[in-house]
């Protein structure tokens, strides 16, 4: 990512905004994709769009069905993934992706981009969840019907498009909001998610964390948290420094939790190569 692409204000790049429902919450437990959405913007003006069905080659979770209203005869005759899988690597190309609690939804299309054959989406996102966070809208949840209906936006259904059209609606919220404190450029947005304000400096990261941040390494940390007395060995893999209220941390993978969590620094004691890690 070059340095003027980044400092470029956010309203003059390539978005894309998208939503995904799937079969289950659980990737690890072999649930999959079964309506995608996505809306591309360039210079304000739409430039492309997906919405579509999948027929996800397995039976939709019932709690799933409840929520988003899907059926079994829905998606038996809905394209599979890889069917339009090639839209999707089209849409996503140079676009900064944006959709809320961009974890979840972007971990399942990556990984049906990867059953497909395709490489996954990569470069600078955004999660309208963690903006929103930041800009402390704790006013109770923040899901995105909770944020929809506490700032009057279109209400999200739990199907792909809709819940599109409401998550273009927050962002543009929140992209106003955070103008009015200085963040205009992509750089501005994405030290924010982080917790740095302009002009904030950079958290100091110790050797072994700085090395697994610049290359995508697994590390083992010490770590003593609020829910256990003793400090427990975890394995993880770093994603980003943040600044936290209680001060700066790691967002990482930990495998522990099979989820992505944040340690704080000062919680962590040591800092130990990870014989496991297959990039070393």
């Amino acid at each position: 990512m070059i340095t003027s692409y980044l400092q470029q204000p956010i309203s003059e790049l390539p978005l894309l905004f998208f939503d995904v429902e799937t079969t289950g919450l659980d990737i690890q437990a072999g649930h999959r994709i079964c309506e995608v959405a996505m809306l591309r913007y360039e210079h304000g003006n739409e430039t492309g769009s997906l919405n579509t069905l999948i027929n996800p080659e397995r039976e939709l979770d019932p709690q799933a069905a409840q929520i988003n209203g899907l059926r079994p005869e829905d998606l038996y005759q809905a394209p599979r993934f890889a069917e339009i899988a090639p839209s999707v690597v089209t849409l996503g190309q140079n676009a900064v992706r944006v959709a809320h609690n961009l974890p979840f939804d972007e971990t399942f299309l990556n990984m049906e981009l990867t059953r497909a054959g395709y490489p996954p989406l990569t470069g600078p996102a955004l999660d309208t969840l963690e903006l929103a966070r930041r800009l402390g809208m704790r006013r109770g949840s923040l899901s995105l019907k909770a944020l929809a209906t506490t700032l009057d936006l279109p209400i999200p259904t739990h199907r792909a498009m809709e819940d599109v059209l409401t998550l273009k609606a927050l962002f543009h919220h929140l992209m106003n909001e955070m103008a009015g404190i200085g963040i205009v450029t992509l750089d501005d947005a994405l030290r924010f998610a982080r917790g740095l304000l302009p002009g904030q400096p950079e958290p100091e990261a110790p050797p072994l964390l700085a090395a697994a941040l610049a290359n995508g390494a697994t590390l083992r940390i010490i770590y003593t948290s609020n829910s256990s007395p003793q400090p427990i060995e975890r394995r993880i893999r770093p994603i980003a420094l943040t600044v936290e209220p209680n001060g700066p941390s790691v967002c990482a993978f930990c495998y522990l939790r099979n989820d992505i969590r944040n340690f704080l620094l000062a919680k962590i004691s040591a800092y130990l190569p990870d014989s496991e890690d297959v990039t070393s």
